[in-house]
């Protein structure tokens, strides 16, 4: 049986970690699968399957998996340690105070395939470095990594990235426009880059979403937003757009599960705009499904995506979606006929939710739609061996 060790950074709120766990769940069965988290904490840890086996997170390498405030909670003094590597590394770079956290943590051999999963933000963030630590501190027959992001445009292309990303011997990107990106920054690695999709727990989205829940009145228009509150999800020029629009359909009322770095400055955005009553920030939700199952519409306002793993929740829920244009976005949805795919600006997201909203029939046939999508992980398996045996 083939040893396959994944490592991330821990198992957060965020669609990375969501789908490592959907990909253990998938094939844990087949593999001898150990997982190193550098710092095991998150909700979706109780989803780990039994017989993956946990490695032990040793030394100073949670630092790289721990939130700042779920540390400073712990430890002020490796707060205050942790702050000053985060310093270093926005100064200089962050390869010395990676290289201090992995001297304190031995090296992992005897694997036929070490996968980083989770991709580092730049060349200048501290944390994650799961790249990193598969290419220096594991010995493995073959390493790989996931791209989940819109390599070309996010914040970690950069000259260091590039180098690293040219040490493993495949990289797996989570779509098609996710690999045409990629390629587009990094086109000398076309023959080691595959498409692997994410997978989805189907029957746990239907199971969750019957859960009750109180608000989404029937006279209502709801939209939903599930995502980190962060730059890139577009939530801020949303809000504008919401501005503009609101005051002619006095039933919209627009709700964000999920939180972030830029909540508190969205939340005072949304109170200043006087939009408090009609704009609701749910924060995070253990279970977003049961709000899903009951909104007219999926929002995604981002500037840049790879293949947001809420697409296909969506469609398992029937759910019409409404996003811009990004790299999957209309292969995703807009070639299944599932939503409405826009413009990538505030002009092009209000022409986009003034039609929706003016013709109710359209978001009707969407749903339709949705609901005759056949979903199952089945490709996503096939990619992910095809993967594996790359090297044989």
């Amino acid at each position: 049986m083939k040893r396959i060790l994944f490592v991330c950074n821990n198992l957060d709120h965020g669609g990375i970690p969501k789908a490592l766990v959907n990909l253990l769940r998938e094939i844990h069965g087949d593999y001898a699968v150990d997982l190193l988290l550098f710092y095991p904490w998150g909700p979706y840890l109780k989803d780990v399957p039994s017989d993956v086996r946990l490695l032990p997170s040793e030394g100073l390498l949670p630092l790289l998996g721990i939130p700042q405030s779920e540390l400073q909670k712990k430890s002020k003094k490796g707060a205050l340690f942790r702050g000053f590597f985060v310093l270093w590394s926005r100064l200089f770079g962050n390869a010395f105070p990676r290289r201090c956290v992995f001297s304190t943590v031995p090296a992992l051999s005897g694997y036929d395939t070490a996968v980083a999963f989770a991709q580092d933000n730049s060349s200048r963030a501290f944390a994650i470095g799961c790249n990193a630590f598969v290419l220096n501190k594991v010995e493995a027959s073959q390493k790989a990594t996931f791209v989940h992001c819109d390599f070309e445009h996010y914040g970690g292309n950069t000259r260091g990235n590039r180098r690293i990303y040219r040490k493993f011997d495949r990289i797996a990107c989570v779509s098609r426009g996710c690999r045409d990106a990629f390629l587009r920054v990094m086109p000398d690695l076309a023959d080691r880059t595959q498409i692997v999709y994410n997978c989805t727990d189907y029957g746990l989205i239907r199971r969750l979403a019957q859960e009750p829940v109180e608000g989404f009145l029937p006279e209502q228009t709801n939209l939903i937003s599930v995502s980190r509150i962060t730059p890139e999800k577009g939530h801020m020029r949303a809000l504008k757009v919401m501005k503009r629009v609101m005051p002619d359909y006095p039933a919209l009322h627009w709700y964000v599960i999920g939180d972030g770095p830029c909540r508190e400055e969205l939340e005072e955005a949304i109170r200043l705009a006087g939009l408090s009553e009609r704009i609701h920030l749910l924060g995070q939700k253990e279970n977003p499904y049961c709000y899903m199952k009951r909104a007219d519409a999926l929002f995604l306002p981002s500037f840049h995506e790879a293949a947001p793993m809420v697409f296909d929740e969506a469609k398992t829920l029937g759910l019409p979606v409404l996003t811009t244009e990004t790299t999957s976005s209309s292969r995703l949805i807009g070639l299944t006929g599932c939503g409405l795919v826009c413009e990538n600006s505030e002009e092009g997201m209000e022409k986009g939710l003034r039609e929706i909203l003016s013709k109710p029939e359209l978001l009707e046939q969407f749903r339709r739609k949705a609901e005759q999508q056949h979903l199952d992980n089945q490709i996503s398996r096939e990619q992910w061996e095809r993967l594996i045996r790359s090297r044989e």
